[in-house]
């Protein structure tokens, strides 16, 4: 590390043994991921950025992937250019250009992580971030506080947010000092979306309903949220719950009481990386477990089902 360049905020702890192995960015030249790119190259992390060009803001967009090509060259890292049709994207799967978009982010990166050694991707979320998607899910009906996690696996790919514990103003002030500019994307300033209209009028109108500053008691509700689930998770991993194949053996949820069961059957589908999961369809198969309910399947996202065979749960895909 240059002894000359501003030194950064401390990386995420429990991201640290993990930035030893090959780390994919996704780099979007927005403020947050430029600043990760520039932190993880001054750690000396072995690190290649992604980025996805998503046939949307026509001249913006291109001369965003122009400024990440860039910029990595500067730095000497790899960089690899990725273009998706969102538009399409969003009508063919009937969700929104956001939801289409974040999907497309996070298939195309885990294929990059797939290729490089660590199988691991660095996000750029942090604190104000964290506080965002805690009110979101709160106001989408999920359950607790549930943030962020510095570090979780899914699907075989290690997921990092190393900068989980900066501000966007530290973020800002960071990259001023090392004179290091960025792209800023113009629909972020228009509270059109769910996430835009959190950032640029929930929070400061709860900053000011509360008197102070609430992303980071917005923060410390995630972390005290998801030490329960880490405890609930360890307690979980104890449980006879699954057969010696992987599948979920209901002799054993039958005996459960039900806030048991559906914690079991979440656990379960996390396992098997099924997305969006919600009470609703927690509940959807918690009914046809029985051996005499009348259906035995339920559709899952992702062209998959749940089905009840024989006293097991499993997972199924429609080809």
């Amino acid at each position: 590390m240059r002894n000359d360049l501003p030194a950064p905020l401390p990386i995420e702890p429990a991201c640290l043994p993990h930035l030893q192995q090959p780390v994919v960015l996704g780099l979007s030249g927005g403020r947050d991921s430029v600043a990760l790119l520039r932190l993880l190259v001054q750690q000396g992390c072995c690190v290649r950025a992604l980025h996805v060009h998503h046939g949307i803001r026509a001249a913006e967009a291109d001369a965003d992937a122009a400024f990440c090509a860039r910029l990595c060259e500067q730095l000497d890292v790899p960089f690899e250019l990725q273009r998706v049709d969102v538009p399409a994207l969003a009508q063919e799967q009937g969700v929104s250009l956001e939801t289409a978009g974040r999907h497309a982010r996070r298939w195309l990166m885990a294929a990059a992580a797939r290729r490089c050694q660590g199988c691991t991707v660095a996000l750029a979320h942090h604190a104000d971030d964290q506080a965002e998607t805690v009110l979101f899910r709160l106001a989408r009906g999920a359950a607790g506080m549930r943030g962020m996690l510095p570090v979780h696996k899914a699907g075989g790919i290690t997921w990092l947010r190393p900068i989980l514990n900066w501000r966007r103003a530290d973020i800002t002030s960071w990259l001023q000092a090392l004179k290091q500019p960025w792209r800023d994307d113009s629909t972020n300033a228009v509270p059109d979306v769910a996430r835009n209209a959190l950032r640029l009028e929930a929070i400061p109108a709860l900053n000011k309903a509360m008197g102070r500053d609430v992303v980071p008691i917005l923060g410390r509700s995630a972390r005290l949220h998801a030490e329960t689930l880490e405890a609930l998770e360890a307690a979980l991993e104890a449980l006879p719950s699954l057969d010696p194949q992987g599948r979920l053996y209901l002799p054993f949820v039958w005996q459960q009481p039900q806030v048991l069961q559906k914690a079991i059957v979440h656990r379960y589908l996390q396992q098997h990386a099924v997305a969006d999961i919600s009470e609703e369809l927690v509940l959807a198969i918690l009914a046809i477990l029985p051996a005499d309910a009348p259906a035995s399947r339920v559709n899952l996202p992702g062209n998959r089902r749940a089905c009840r065979r024989e006293r097991r749960l499993i997972i199924t895909r429609d080809y």
